[in-house]
């Protein structure tokens, strides 16, 4: 018997069978009787990671699935280490997904954790809306139907990698946009400059999370559900969809790694401009003082007070004047070719 999908809300936990959907928003005892009395039924949960009431579900249905008080630590902290572990038939992944407000230029980080055995997955998150994985699960659920809960994983994962991957893009279109400031040959402002610390910011977290899910993807590629009943492994469709995740990832974390050189490269242009800049200032408060000194120091011999010739003469005047212009006249042409004023 099935029943229909109601509109509204998406339910915090759904029990289905390749016939269609059984239940909805069960949960403990209710959600594993009805998979007890459903033999070819699978089932997804939803908890808030950081509610008492879900470390009270959970244990319980820690100890339904084998796993000891440890593995329900790991499942409920709040530190998000990337990790994969498999124990029995349950496979669990603790890893954090990522929002990123681009105004502020800041990115948040929501602790995730996962555990997945045949016929049953349940998923840790504290509500946010960055990340929904009722909704999530609920919208694809044409694709749970045959793939049980298995291809329900690969959807919490897609969508945590596609998280990655849509900080990264704006990361580089952000890189670039600020590489494009220095075409003029002007070092960034103090507002770019500015920015320019916070896209940092934001890579280096960005990064903490990313290169951790290397190995975690790389473990579950290589240790894929085994479906009940068969013999010899998963199957090579399963495997491939797995790889595609996996390969998803590598190339988002290859990006963020590129993106932390094209940053740092952005960042040393514009200082060697900015230097270059105050250089040329240097060079042309060098080359006035010069030209100004001159005509100083020419005044200030003839004021002495001892006898010079020509002074307190008309004559002299006009000389003394004639010196100084030509002086100083001569000293801007010279330092008008060596590009000094």
């Amino acid at each position: 018997m099935t029943v229909d999908v109601r509109p509204g809300p998406a339910p915090l936990s759904r029990v289905w069978t390749p016939r269609g959907v059984i239940a909805e928003d069960l949960q403990g005892e209710d959600l594993g009787d009805v998979l007890e009395m459903h033999s070819d039924a699978f089932a997804w949960w939803v908890l808030p990671k950081s509610e008492r009431y879900a470390e009270h579900e959970l244990r319980g249905a820690a100890d339904a699935m084998g796993l000891d008080g440890l593995v329900v630590k790991d499942l409920l902290a709040l530190d998000g280490r990337a990790k994969f572990e498999e124990i029995g038939s349950a496979r669990i992944i603790t890893t954090n997904v990522v929002a990123l407000d681009p105004e502020a230029v800041e990115l948040r980080t929501h602790p995730v954790a996962v555990v997945a055995t045949d016929r049953l997955l349940i998923c840790l998150v504290d509500p946010t809306p960055d990340f929904r994985p009722a909704e999530l699960l609920t919208g694809h659920a044409d694709h749970l139907t045959t793939g049980g809960t298995d291809a329900a994983l690969r959807e919490l994962m897609m969508a945590v990698v596609a998280g990655y991957d849509e900080v990264a893009t704006w990361l580089e279109d952000a890189s670039d946009a600020l590489g494009e400031q220095l075409t003029a040959l002007e070092p960034l402002s103090k507002a770019g400059q500015l920015r320019a610390f916070h896209l940092r910011t934001v890579l280096s977290r960005l990064r903490r999370v990313t290169d951790p899910m290397r190995t975690v993807m790389a473990d579950v590629t290589a240790s894929p559900p085994v479906p009940p009943g068969k013999k010899g492994g998963a199957s090579s469709q399963v495997r491939r969809r797995w790889l595609m995740i996996s390969e998803h990832h590598t190339r988002v974390a290859n990006a963020v790694d590129a993106l932390r050189e094209a940053l740092q490269s952005v960042v040393a242009t514009s200082l060697s401009l900015s230097d270059a800049q105050g250089n040329e200032t240097m060079k042309k408060l060098s080359g006035w003082a010069a030209i100004i000194a001159v005509p100083t120091l020419i005044s200030g011999f003839v004021g002495m007070n001892v006898l010079v010739p020509l002074t307190g003469s008309r004559a002299g005047f006009w000389i003394y004047l004639a010196v100084m212009v030509v002086a100083a006249v001569v000293l801007y042409l010279v330092f008008k070719l060596k590009r000094w004023v």
